[in-house]
């Protein structure tokens, strides 16, 4: 009964909702919504899938798209700070008087700090799904890539030390005109480094409205796929069977969970978190959301 009455509710909004916007409706309920798209992702290299939900997301308001300055052809390591990505965000949309965000993937770190820092811009913000940055993921990631040898194994052409951990704004320049397969990746690897690196600048008490959608490993076909299938990353983590693939992700779950718990003590007003499962995602989620958050505006 529940079910059934959200699905009609949903439906009844989203029709009520294109007809404000196709006749003209009420003014003060138009709204900006602000992407923040996956940090290496570019206008060109959108997929369909994504384009599919920006043209169905636009008939609850005007789009604003933002592409971080490190998905461009040069950028600097300062360029990867979460204060210096806020301060652009929101020079960015300085003519905008409020906007809701959308947080993808990797951004969502650098959404929920400039909610935090410009809550007066920021309506709410929704992450989908909440990367998860901590000191376990930080020190974990140190100990998978230099401790235990998995930067040498899938990089062959650069070092983890010189190139990741003590890179200077010289050698990612080597990195961003480098247009191989170790090029790319060794790149990804310094922005998301950095962004581990930043973990405690992340906010756990929100100022406005906030929608975590946390993502868990429960599908065993995909945590096996991608975790012992691919040699190079089961001897990073040392994973030896399917079994020892399924028993780390759901360490991981159980942490994630934990986590969540925290942020549900330290929010009990302004936090809703909902769970995927990992492989399972839909954006429909987040057009449901914005539906939702457009009825009570």
């Amino acid at each position: 009964m529940n079910n059934k009455y959200i699905k009609y509710k949903t439906k009844y909004l989203e029709l009520k909702n294109n007809n404000i916007i196709q006749t003209g409706g009420d003014s003060s309920k138009f709204l900006n919504i602000v992407i923040l798209h996956h940090p290496i992702t570019k206008t060109a290299k959108l997929q369909q899938d994504m384009k599919s939900f920006i043209k169905k997301l636009s008939k609850f308001g005007k789009i604003h798209n933002y592409w971080f300055n490190f998905s461009k052809d040069n950028f600097e390591l300062d360029d990867l700070l979460f204060e210096n990505v806020a301060l652009d965000i929101h020079n960015t949309f300085k003519k905008l008087k409020s906007f809701l965000i959308i947080a993808l993937e990797h951004a969502c770190p650098f959404g929920l700090y400039y909610s935090y820092h410009y809550p007066k811009t920021c309506q709410t913000i929704i992450c989908y799904p909440f990367r998860y940055y901590s000191k376990g993921s930080y020190e974990r990631r140190l100990w998978k890539l230099k401790e235990n040898g998995g930067y040498a194994k899938i990089i062959k052409k650069y070092d983890v030390d010189n190139y990741m951990i003590n890179i200077n704004n010289e050698r990612l320049q080597t990195l961003i005109n480098d247009n191989s397969d170790s090029g790319i990746q060794a790149l990804w690897y310094v922005i998301d480094f950095n962004m581990q690196k930043q973990y405690n600048k992340i906010p756990t008490k929100f100022k406005v409205p906030t929608i975590l959608y946390t993502r868990l490993d429960l599908d065993v076909k995909s945590i096996v796929e991608q975790n012992y299938d691919r040699t190079d990353i089961a001897s990073m983590k040392q994973i030896f069977s399917e079994n020892d693939a399924m028993q780390q992700s759901m360490m991981w779950n159980f942490e994630r969970v934990k986590y969540d718990a925290m942020l549900k003590d330290n929010n009990k007003k302004l936090l809703k978190i909902k769970y995927l499962i990992s492989g399972w995602e839909d954006k429909q989620d987040i057009i449901n959301e914005v539906i939702l958050f457009k009825s009570d505006v």
